[in-house]
């Protein structure tokens, strides 16, 4: 029988309440067995000087997940080559696990530009699992009719990881934001 996975990817800088209910919900709607957390070392889109260096995000991660057996830290890109993108990691994850089928957690505002990323059309062969996100343009994607694309009723979510790198810049207090395990993982550094 095939391991059922869902894929959520993001640089997780850091891991945050929404990110962890984001993935809860999808474990629940689809019964996924695991939900992977894929670190992105650096996505195409932002920029280095802004991104955590991935050790500090994967052992942060990597600690709240060992406490959650269905969420899976997941270092996968870190052994690809750059640019990291998604078609590539999907690639490579569908060779070495064959008997896995992988379905893909996506933000709405990722869904509005996935048509421009790298080889889109086999991201499009997998099951796109989309969550709402505030979308300032309040713009529907082309893609949104697409038949592996399904846009799921999960929770808005009203927080950022740039939201809370800013406080933690302004010495404010994230303890709310993000799981304990985040939290005290932080607080140290």
């Amino acid at each position: 029988m095939n391991k059922n996975v869902g894929l959520f990817f993001g640089t997780f800088d850091p891991l945050h309440n929404g990110h962890i209910a984001i993935a809860k919900y999808f474990l629940k709607e689809l019964k996924f067995d695991e939900i992977w957390l894929v670190i992105t070392p650096l996505s195409p889109f932002k920029q280095e000087n802004k991104v955590s260096s991935y050790y500090d995000r994967f052992k942060i991660i990597n600690t709240y997940c060992k406490k959650n057996s269905k969420i899976i830290c997941s270092d996968v890109e870190f052994n690809l080559k750059p640019p990291y993108n998604t078609s590539d990691t999907l690639t490579h994850l569908n060779i070495e696990h064959p008997n896995t089928v992988f379905k893909i957690i996506l933000g709405e505002d990722n869904l509005n530009t996935l048509h421009l990323w790298s080889n889109h059309q086999l991201i499009l062969e997998h099951k796109i699992c989309v969550y709402p996100r505030k979308n300032l343009k309040n713009e529907k994607s082309q893609l949104i009719n697409h038949p592996n694309v399904k846009l799921y009723n999960a929770p808005i979510m009203e927080i950022s990881s740039t939201l809370i790198r800013d406080m933690i810049i302004k010495k404010e207090s994230i303890k709310h934001l993000v799981p304990e395990e985040v939290y005290l993982k932080i607080s140290k550094q």
